[in-house]
């Protein structure tokens, strides 16, 4: 009996020690701060669950249109139409995306009454982004959707009397928030932000003088910054872009300047104390009673002589690249998932000077797709679902040559009924690169999934060129591949686009037809054996007595 008790206790106590490791942890696990782009419909579920009193959606009681002209009309829509009437509904809902305000706070607030508010406001803010993703006309990118996430942001723009805007010198206006530049002026109006142009030695010096231009005519304040550069030169390397020879004569030029380490915290701390002093100038004329009104991020930096700069933008960027650049050793974690920054931390560079990392989010947008926002490296791509799409926005981007000449690769050519100058097709440029590194599934298959996830990561990190040009701009200077391609060819390649082969064009129509289903196999074979029996030579007509032998 005693040792039948004794193994009751043991297994009571072994049960109990499994019950507490299990509850600490999912307190681990439920600490862990993630960033949610996309939440199903059973999360929200859960999520209303938890607060009943502020719904999460709204689901109003729709009529059913049995009126069908108004759906056929719009499938008669061209794709040109289609792209005004959705322009015009971007245009008319642009106030809508906005960046989540905190709610109004004072210091007396408790804890809980201060995280309800928060939760509150939240939850009205995504009902409203719910109403619009309800119009046919709009199509809303994935966006953040962790509350906690928000909240890093606003910790951040509270606290810093600069903030730094990082993004992409590819395509700046893409990571570009213009709303949380207004949010900053409304919580503090001399807070201003500076658009630091990260990446910028993948830019030819003649792109750059066309985004000065775009900068100085909408007082738009900028640096072009390179955060790979500056790291190899605060490890002693000697970093060289393939663009330092287009960039040999015009680097005297402060406009398009790409600035280093010393250079970007002189300029970062002299714009930060410009703000302060005009802080400090205006609350010694106004009294101290509009100071207590702004929040938390006046009563620490102004002061004192410290100035705090916040850094902001989205995943993917170079945020934590530029963090540890400027610190001069390696402080946050940097990797090509986004996302790698949970919670902002704070870094003293001096006594003057203090920087404040920011988590990289996802701001909700109409501009873009989600294919578009994997090929920029902003969602994960190891997540996505299909690749195509998201490989056919690398394929429209950079041009076909240079995607052969990169590769070393051989893209199939526009059919003659194609035109000529279209961009290749993302199952082509898929199978050409797997055929030329190897890439096969178990069931001999190219490996399509592997090709594109090295396609993109090759795209982001700048191995395949690319850039955009300014709203109103182009790029006008020649190709020189394209007039040495087009001088070498000569007269030969003008007869042979003018009189291409009368019988590949055939071939090519008949499958275009069959690919398309308008003409079936069986005709095709049929035709294809008349031909053959036409070309045969006519038979030996025999005798009868020799067919009796």
């Amino acid at each position: 009996m005693g040792k039948n008790q004794k193994t009751g206790v043991g297994r009571a106590l072994v049960k109990q020690h499994n019950q507490q490791s299990k509850e600490n942890g999912r307190l681990q696990k439920k600490n862990v701060l993630e960033s949610f782009t996309e939440i199903s419909d059973i999360d929200a579920i859960i999520e209303q669950a938890e607060h009943p009193q502020q719904p999460l959606f709204s689901t109003p009681q729709r009529p059913i249109n049995l009126d069908l002209s108004s759906s056929i009309g719009k499938n008669e829509m061209t794709l040109e139409e289609m792209r005004k009437q959705q322009t015009r509904e971007e245009a008319l809902h642009a106030s809508s995306l906005r960046v989540p305000r905190r709610p109004p706070w004072r210091a007396y607030m408790s804890v809980e009454e201060l995280d309800d508010n928060e939760r509150q406001a939240f939850l009205i803010w995504r009902r409203r982004l719910a109403r619009l993703e309800e119009n046919e006309n709009l199509v809303l990118t994935p966006f953040e959707k962790n509350l906690d996430i928000w909240r890093q942001l606003w910790r951040v723009v509270e606290r810093s009397d600069l903030l730094v805007m990082v993004v992409d010198s590819r395509d700046p206006l893409f990571y570009r928030c213009p709303d949380l530049e207004a949010y900053a002026r409304e919580v503090d109006e001399h807070k201003r932000t500076l658009l630091l142009v990260n990446k910028a030695d993948l830019l030819p010096a003649s792109v750059r003088e066309k985004w000065v231009e775009y900068f100085c005519a909408h007082n738009i304040l900028y640096i072009f910054w390179s955060a790979k550069a500056a790291s190899a030169a605060v490890e002693g390397k000697m970093l060289r872009s393939p663009l330092e020879a287009d960039d040999s004569g015009k680097n005297n030029n402060p406009d398009t300047k790409i600035y280093d380490r010393d250079e970007l915290l002189a300029r970062m701390q002299s714009e930060a104390e410009k703000i302060v002093e005009m802080r400090r100038n205006s609350s010694s004329d106004t009294g101290p009673s509009n100071i207590q009104s702004s929040g938390e991020n006046v009563g620490g930096s102004s002061s004192s002589n410290n100035v705090i700069v916040g850094f902001v933008g989205y995943p993917n960027v170079g945020k934590s690249s530029t963090i540890n650049a400027l610190v001069g050793k390696k402080r946050t974690g940097v990797t090509s998932t986004p996302g790698k920054t949970k919670h902002f931390q704070t870094l003293i560079i001096s006594d003057q000077l203090t920087l404040c990392d920011c988590p990289g989010l996802v701001f909700p947008s109409f501009s873009s797709s989600r294919y578009k926002m994997i090929a920029c490296g902003v969602l994960p791509i190891d997540r996505m679902t299909k690749h195509r799409e998201a490989v056919q926005v690398v394929a429209d981007k950079v041009p076909r040559h240079v995607i052969e000449e990169i590769y070393k690769i051989s893209l199939p050519k526009p059919k003659p009924y194609e035109p000529q100058s279209r961009p290749p097709l993302a199952s082509e440029l898929l199978r050409a690169y797997c055929a030329s590194r190897g890439y096969v599934t178990a069931s001999g298959l190219p490996d399509e999934t592997k090709a594109a996830r090295q396609i993109l990561k090759d795209y982001i990190d700048g191995k395949l060129p690319h850039h955009e040009m300014p709203p109103g701009m182009s790029n006008v200077e020649p190709d020189p591949v394209n007039l040495h391609g087009s001088v070498s060819s000569g007269t030969e390649d003008v007869d042979s686009k003018v009189a291409p082969d009368f019988e590949q064009v055939l071939d090519d129509l008949n499958s275009f037809d069959m690919a398309n289903g308008l003409v079936s196999n069986e005709v095709t074979i049929k035709k294809s054996d008349a031909s053959h029996n036409h070309h045969k030579k006519p038979r030996e007509k025999r005798s009868f007595s020799e067919n009796r032998k």
